[in-house]
């Protein structure tokens, strides 16, 4: 008898129970699913981007010619780099393309070309994820290895995905050691879907102290005398290059090529172009407007100005 009444009372409790959390207001709340950050672009709002990115060198990135462009795909068109490609784990290393000087760069074992009529180049679900016929308006960086989007905290984290270290000419850690420039973002100078950045956009060039060395300068790019981190300055001869004809700081990727430099300064030093860099290294300039006969007769740099010491440091420093 106590073992009946035992077990109906368990029965009416487990009863009781079962009723209490089929009530809707006990059910555990289902996991919602993630919303996606950001809003879809409007169709204005892509029109503007897709106007800008066209005329960007985000729209055509195609590498012919320097290289199997399946591996510099990884940063140049993430949707044809292959990551499982044999040829992928040879484009970081320098010895896989070490040739003679001038001779084409040597296609990677396993490394496959990729038509022109296939490249994808930037595009625009590499910085925002897909929505609909849409985009985010919010970035993020699509990981070709994971095949998903990656949240990033600001443009100068995604940004530097593909522009750091040697093979992205090391922009972003010029950027964060800039004396002028330190803590900005990456589009605070250049345009979100790759408008190029000019100086002149802030800066004024006719106008404050630099103005007259400014005016005398007319060929000289902005970095070539206001580089706070020493790179070699050169004249560029390569008539396909958007800096043809004009005195630039240059880095090594592959050659010698012209490329701004992120690391910035106020300060200028004539030293940099105008006078010998040794004993055994011409001036860059050899023309000055100062013509003291004992220095400069004529305006020509022949010896080092009395006034500066020997600098003996192979590169030009940017520091008086």
């Amino acid at each position: 008898m106590t073992r009946s009444l035992l077990l109906a009372l368990v029965l009416c409790v487990l009863l009781a129970l079962a009723v209490a959390f089929s009530s809707p207001g006990n059910q555990p709340a289902p996991t919602p699913t993630p919303a996606p950050l950001g809003r879809a672009a409007s169709s204005d709002e892509l029109l503007r981007a897709e106007t800008e990115w066209w005329a960007s060198a985000h729209a055509d990135t195609y590498d012919n010619g320097t290289g199997a462009n399946t591996t510099c795909a990884r940063c140049k068109s993430p949707a044809n780099w292959d990551p499982l490609a044999p040829a992928a784990g040879q484009e970081l290393n320098c010895a896989s393309c070490k040739r003679l000087p001038g001779a084409p760069r040597p296609d990677l074992s396993g490394g496959v070309a990729v038509p022109r009529a296939q490249w994808q180049n930037i595009t625009c679900e590499v910085c925002h994820e897909p929505v609909g016929d849409s985009y985010l308006t919010s970035i993020s960086f699509w990981d070709p290895v994971s095949d998903t989007h990656e949240p990033v905290a600001s443009v100068s984290e995604l940004c530097a995905k593909c522009h750091e270290g040697r093979h992205g000419f090391e922009v972003t850690e010029e950027q964060a050691i800039s004396p002028a420039h330190r803590g900005w973002e990456c589009t605070r100078c250049h345009g979100p879907h790759g408008q190029p950045a000019s100086c002149a956009t802030c800066h004024d060039p006719t106008a404050g102290a630099g103005a007259e060395a400014h005016a005398r300068h007319p060929q000289v790019n902005c970095t070539a005398c206001h580089d706070a981190g020493g790179l070699p300055v050169g004249l560029e001869t390569d008539p396909a290059s958007q800096h043809a004809g004009t005195y630039v700081t240059r880095r090594f990727a592959h050659t010698i090529t012209a490329w701004p430099s992120h690391d910035l300064q106020r300060a200028a030093d004539c030293r940099r172009c105008h006078h010998p860099q040794s004993d055994y290294r011409a001036a860059v300039a050899e023309q000055v407007s100062c013509d003291t006969p004992q220095c400069h007769p004529n305006g020509a740099v022949l010896n080092w100005c009395p006034a500066f010491p020997r600098n003996d440091s192979p590169e030009a420093s940017a520091q008086p």
